[in-house]
């Protein structure tokens, strides 16, 4: 027999008896009855009873520490017995600061790591008074970012996993979420995508950066991702004279660095050079620019590569 009965939104289906079945191996205490409803009610009462066998012809309760769903293996065929599991449950909080369950719950219940914890519901009706049920049982982990000092860097959020964390940095830092910098240029930029600045475009139509307004900029989409670091030919990039950095691109640790751009012109690699900062962006380059060489300003251009 079954029915069904919604409790919080948490307990939905309620068994009532099972002819001919019985969960085995998990009986923890026996006694003799006048009625069935004594095994109901002294199950109820009892925080460790999950479900409970009823013997028809002695009239005794068996009551179990688990339930069929919990030990499917076990519950056997048994024509002398019936099985009843208990109804209606609701989580209560059981643990302890800085742990975690591995159980499903609602809402962050905490435990001792490596413990068993006994998991209940609570089922509420107009007729009876709030009973405490055992539902199951379940096993907790440590949240490691919970611990002090914090695994994760200040400005970093923090993700805990089973057995681990993962850091993540927040908006407007970069790093690896262990140690996070803060590079608020790395979300205000211009963004230079034109294909006729890439290393493999030739020098028409001719253009010149000397009028590039003062500013970060990033390259995407066609203009490439990123500035060449070796000799670029002059006639590339649709200009005379191409500009390339002189140095190997900075790591996030290194923060904001000054490079040197230098813009090649006949067998001259670095006929003219400024100087420029770049940073590192975690995912990308940023470089700021401020117009070309004053005492050669065209035509000259920044090239971008993959």
């Amino acid at each position: 027999m079954h029915g069904s009965e919604a409790v919080g939104g948490q307990c939905k289906t309620s068994e009532r008896s099972v002819p001919g079945k019985a969960l085995k191996g998990h009986t923890f205490k026996e006694f003799a009855v006048r009625a069935i409803v004594e095994c109901q009610n002294t199950c109820e009462r009892n925080p460790r009873c999950a479900s409970y066998n009823f013997y028809i012809p002695g009239k005794v309760c068996e009551l179990n520490s688990h339930t069929k769903e919990e030990k499917p293996d076990h519950f056997v065929t048994d024509e002398l017995r019936f099985y009843m599991k208990r109804e209606g449950m609701k989580y209560v909080k059981l643990c302890t600061p800085n742990t975690l369950s591995t159980g499903s719950l609602h809402s962050p219940y905490y435990a001792i790591p490596g413990r068993v914890f006994t998991r209940f519901c609570e089922i509420r009706s107009s007729k009876t008074k709030p009973v405490r049920l055992l539902m199951s049982r379940y096993t907790c982990y440590e949240d490691e970012c919970l611990k002090t000092p914090p695994v994760c860097d200040v400005n970093a959020n923090c993700k805990n996993t089973l057995g681990s964390y993962h850091c993540s940095c927040r908006e407007g830092f970069t790093g690896d979420g262990n140690r996070v910098l803060k590079f608020s240029d790395c979300l205000n930029y211009r963004k230079l995508t034109s294909s006729d600045r890439k290393v493999s475009h030739g020098s028409s139509p001719l253009r010149c950066d000397k009028s590039l307004r003062h500013g970060w900029y990033r390259f995407q989409g066609n203009a490439g991702t990123k500035m060449p670091t070796s000799c670029v030919a002059p006639h590339k990039c649709s200009t005379h004279a191409t500009g390339w950095l002189n140095g190997a691109h900075p790591s996030v640790e290194e923060g904001k660095v000054t490079k040197k751009v230098c813009f090649s012109w006949g067998s001259n690699c670095c006929t003219w050079s400024i100087s420029i900062e770049v940073l590192n962006c975690g995912g990308f380059f940023l470089y700021h620019f401020k117009g070309t060489p004053p005492e050669h300003p065209c035509n000259l251009r920044y090239c971008g590569t993959d």
